[in-house]
């Protein structure tokens, strides 16, 4: 008898709690509505239940070890199923929370690794909640405290949709482990919440956080999961560029090259230079390729700068007029050296590139300004107009690994100053993924750069532009990066470029993107 569901219309989720029930009829229902999925006649299912003391036998034959014959189990009332999900022997008992997932993978862009993976990460968010640190250990499926193993999962998936699925112990008797060898893994001693924590739990609430954290994680409308982890082994198909070549393409190489200018798309080791090369466009890079940070996420050279050459803005203008630009986006390096961090060197390229070309439209890529942001803001108000954009690059809690110099909040707080001092202006920003953020830590960024005003951002793929950077944590799949498109035009940002190899000067020039 079902003790309660939960069904959540715009998350195309059923949840059902079966309460305290044997596992036999579990596991019948699951087989029941296994098929039912399989041809579409319910949604993606979730059952979650406690169980009357059980012993659960996998697929992998040589992991099913039992240090209790059948008919001492059988006098001490303890069920023994045979069944066909993946792993070896496994307990079950009242204060142990298990679920079944009975999910399309397709529905949630999932291959079978990722959905582990994903049940592992719900599992540690769940204990985390409890008071309790657990981590997944490479080649053990499961969650562990230490040496201690507190979750098991044993999954089996028929024609991509899956059943059976996680157990994590709570507050469940653990004696029941000494009558196996848990998951045929000699010597793993088994712990749980309680255990660990000496506290005891209401059971119903911690479904209910279990309720939200599937939700969260396997909801149709949540934000897709497709991702191929960092194995060193290449990059994705998606992330593969062509060789940068055509006529277009050497006249731009030719006009950088001889008015001697740089550029970020070389610096910074840019996967779109051949493209935007071709396109007849470029970003270029004012105030020399010396920065005075050193971001890990970043491949421009770190050290002492040579004083701005005044020649720039002169350069720069013939250049504009070579290539016949409607569209010129500046950036520059850090220059913490400078007093007004090169505002006024930004304001001259402007101002100096207008009087050939009046017509060319501008957005300056700006560092943060450290120190002096009235200052900069004031001087770069004699070269308006223009797209006024600084980027946040990553979630705050990557800040101490990824932009150490760096201040989250100086940066919004510099946007948010740009947007209030200047008339009719467009602010932008651009964050990276793929450097080991959640879902939640970028929706909290979009968040707060809509609260400061920015009107326009550039969603892309981090890859490490060099030995010495930061490795890749995840790569990110087109149907998410469609996925945080829709997200952020609904939070609504009024242009919007998202896709694993935008960045924030690519396709600047568009009025919009959608």
């Amino acid at each position: 008898m079902l003790i309660a569901t939960e069904r959540a219309e715009e998350t195309a989720l059923t949840i059902h709690d079966y309460g305290l029930v044997g596992y036999r009829r579990v596991l019948e229902q699951q087989y029941e509505l296994r098929d039912k999925r399989r041809w579409g006649k319910i949604a993606n299912t979730i059952l979650m239940a406690e169980h009357p003391p059980v012993i659960t036998l996998g697929a992998r034959q040589s992991a099913n070890k039992l240090l209790a014959n059948r008919s001492v189990l059988a006098q001490k009332q303890i069920d023994v199923v045979d069944i066909r999900r993946g792993g070896g022997a496994t307990a079950h008992n009242p204060g142990q929370v298990v679920f079944y997932p009975i999910l399309h993978l397709g529905d949630i862009g999932l291959g079978i690794s990722e959905y582990i993976r994903e049940l592992e990460a719900l599992g540690i968010e769940l204990l985390e909640q409890l008071g309790v640190k657990s981590k997944r250990r490479e080649g053990f499926p499961g969650l562990w405290v230490g040496e201690k193993k507190i979750a098991s999962i044993g999954v089996r998936i028929s024609k991509s949709v899956t059943y059976h699925g996680m157990a994590i112990n709570i507050q469940n008797d653990l004696k029941i482990f000494d009558l196996l060898v848990p998951c045929g893994l000699d010597g793993v001693e088994m712990t749980s919440a309680l255990k660990e924590t000496g506290n005891r739990y209401s059971m119903n609430q911690v479904k209910e956080k279990l309720s939200q954290l599937l939700i969260r994680h396997f909801s149709a409308a949540t934000e897709p999961k497709t991702a191929k982890r960092f194995s060193g082994s290449g990059l994705p198909p998606w992330l593969k560029r062509p060789l940068p070549t055509g006529e277009t393409y050497e006249r731009t190489n030719k006009v950088l090259s001889s008015l001697g200018l740089e550029t970020i798309c070389t610096n910074a080791n840019c996967p779109n230079r051949g493209e935007c090369w071709s396109r007849g466009t470029a970003t270029v890079l004012i105030l020399g390729n010396v920065c005075t940070r050193n971001c890990k996420f970043c491949s421009v050279a770190s050290g002492k700068p040579k004083p701005p050459d005044p020649t720039e803005p002169v350069r720069l203008a013939e250049m504009a007029m070579q290539l016949g630009l409607k569209y010129l986006v500046i950036t520059s390096v850090d220059r913490d050296d400078l007093p007004d961090g090169g505002a006024g060197h930004f304001r001259d390229c402007i101002n100096k590139v207008r009087q050939p070309c009046p017509n060319t439209r501008f957005e300056i890529l700006t560092p943060d300004f450290r120190g002096c942001q009235a200052t900069a803001i004031k001087i770069l108000r004699d070269a308006l107009p223009f797209v006024f954009a600084h980027n946040v690059e990553t979630v705050p809690s990557l800040y101490p690994i990824a932009r150490a110099v760096g201040s989250y909040q100086r940066s919004l707080n510099l946007l948010k100053m740009a947007k209030e001092g200047y008339d009719n202006i467009q602010t932008k920003s651009s964050i990276m993924l793929g450097l080991g953020e959640t879902g939640a830590e970028v929706e909290e960024v979009l968040r707060d750069l809509r609260n400061v005003g920015c009107d326009r951002i550039t969603i892309g793929q981090y890859l490490q532009p060099s030995k010495n950077s930061l490795e890749v944590a995840e790569y990110i799949s087109p149907a998410r990066f469609d996925w945080w498109k829709q997200k952020a035009i609904g939070l609504g940002f009024s242009w919007v470029m998202c896709s694993p190899f935008a960045r924030s000067s690519y396709f600047a020039e568009q009025e919009n993107t959608f």
